[in-house]
């Protein structure tokens, strides 16, 4: 995603760059998990959180907090399977 600045505003931006890419994908991240665009686990796969646990932080720190939806335990019960499944291999 490209976002178009003033070259002079681009360049003073240009050291702090990383950190406010980050900032503003975890702002698109909990806009659109709080207006439910997203799930818990679209959450943690594009913010690379390490573990639900981590997601459900992230999300309560940010005052994002709503009920699971049968997408989200969907998706943690295809998640748990397939852990169980590389585990057996």
């Amino acid at each position: 995603m490209n976002i178009p600045l003033p070259e002079d505003l681009e360049h003073r931006l240009q050291p702090h760059l990383s950190q406010l890419c980050q900032r503003a994908l975890e702002a698109i991240a909990l806009e659109a998990y709080t207006n439910r665009l997203m799930s818990a686990a679209e959450v943690q796969a594009l913010l690379q959180l390490p573990s639900h646990l981590a997601t459900d932080a992230f999300l309560k720190q940010h005052g994002a907090i709503h009920s699971l939806t049968l997408e989200d335990v969907q998706q943690d019960i295809q998640t748990l399977d397939r852990v169980l499944h590389d585990r057996s291999l």
